[in-house]
């Protein structure tokens, strides 16, 4: 059996078999009126500790950390399908901005750590929770970051302003230089000389914290773990009353040159698919931002 096999408490078992019904790796069954741990595969996902009536199994793998929540106060209530409002959702949703203008007062880090609290309530990939969470919790850490980052886009700025070395590539088959030149050059430069002038923080916005959020190797869909549990976290980051904004540029920065993610403080063999500025705005909005109509199938055979 896997180290996160659940533990029967036999005693409070009554034989119900609810559990065996909702486990996805076919490790528990049924014998002699009693749930057993029948095989090796345990994902440790918990699903027959949620379901049971009589709470007689437990999962070894659970971590106290992850309930231990230190400004927001959860109800502990297991709230069913259709049993809180929508609406009220959606408006959550719908109010949260990208924020782009941050006061300098820094973010503690128990509300950081609740941020990523919240972030692992996301679902993962065979319950892999392969995701890492590198906090850069000051101003003086934001900005060698930014540093790291303004390098890294000095010399593909560089690179780009070659014609010749653009039109080799795109020779090659690779068009990511001539792409790059014609849709982003011209404002990373006004970035960086920005940046070079007088520290203008056109990166981070003055964010007063960073959260860099990757992953660890094994896991079976990482980018899709790690960015279901940055969608939790820019949520409770509004609903803490944070102002936060993805900062993709860090991304792309990260995944080419090991400088960077090394002044970020990740190691090599992690991945990154996610930075999130995090601060308290300077802005407030006064209504909901709008979307476009998006492309909606349907097929019924």
């Amino acid at each position: 059996m896997g180290s996160d096999s659940p533990i029967l408490d036999a005693a409070a078992c009554v034989g119900c078999g609810e559990c065996v019904t909702v486990c996805p790796s076919g490790v528990l069954s049924l014998g002699d009126g009693l749930v057993v741990v029948a095989g090796a595969g345990c994902i440790g996902c918990g699903q027959c500790r949620a379901v049971c009536p009589q709470c007689a199994l437990t999962i070894p793998g659970d971590d106290p950390w992850a309930q231990a929540y230190d400004v927001i106060e959860p109800s502990g209530e297991q709230i069913a399908p259709g049993g809180c409002q929508a609406g009220r959702l959606v408006d959550i949703m719908r109010s949260r901005r990208s924020c782009r203008r941050y006061l300098e007062r820094p973010v503690p880090g128990p509300v950081i750590e609740d941020v990523i609290r919240a972030g692992i309530t996301a679902p993962s990939g065979t319950n892999s929770q392969a995701w890492t969470f590198t906090v850069l919790a000051t101003r003086a850490a934001v900005m060698s970051l930014g540093q790291a980052v303004a390098g890294f886009f000095g010399r593909v700025n560089r690179l780009a302003a070659n014609r010749l070395v653009r039109k080799g590539y795109a020779l090659l088959g690779r068009r990511e230089l001539e792409d790059y030149y014609r849709e982003h050059y011209a404002s990373v430069a006004e970035a960086l000389a920005a940046w070079e002038r007088d520290r203008t923080d056109r990166l981070f916005h003055g964010a007063t914290a960073v959260v860099v959020v990757g992953s660890r190797p094994g896991a079976s869909c990482p980018a899709e773990d790690a960015l279901l549990a940055t969608g939790n976290m820019l949520l409770a980051a509004h609903c803490l009353g944070l102002g936060s904004c993805l900062i993709g540029y860090a991304v792309e920065a990260m995944r080419h040159d090991k400088r960077v993610k090394a002044a970020a403080g990740l190691p090599r063999e992690e991945t990154v698919h996610a930075v999130l500025a995090l601060g308290w705005p300077a802005v407030a909005y006064a209504r909901p931002a709008g979307r476009r109509r998006p492309l909606v199938r349907y097929k019924t055979a």
